[in-house]
């Protein structure tokens, strides 16, 4: 494989790419399909979904949204986590992200 493209993407966007690349896959690259297999937390489609939305009505940059759709927080506290200090963010943002985000969850 080769570099097309650098951008943010989500661990479910990952395991697609490398699925679609199954055969050709050299061992570290398998190792990290295994990963995506145990980790992806929605579909592509949904986690896609899902950070077109934190970007649009969360107001969060590309990165952050990635990062929220991979890990699937459940509470303010966590997403509080990823936005660190150096972001200070409403309560009421931080909730309307929660919901947005509940919104994609499968499992607790």
């Amino acid at each position: 494989m080769s570099v097309v493209e650098k951008k943010e993407i989500t661990v479910a966007e990952a395991k697609a790419l490398l699925e679609a690349k199954a055969e050709e896959l050299d061992p570290l690259q398998r190792r990290v399909l295994d990963y995506t297999v145990r980790f992806t937390k929605a579909s592509e489609k949904d986690s896609d979904k899902l950070v077109s939305e934190l970007m649009e009505k969360g107001g969060i940059e590309r990165q952050l949204a990635v990062q929220l759709a991979n890990c699937m927080p459940g509470s303010v506290a966590e997403i509080r986590t990823f936005l660190g200090r150096q972001r200070i963010i409403s309560e009421e943002a931080v909730n309307s992200i929660l919901t947005i985000i509940k919104k994609y969850r499968t499992a607790p």
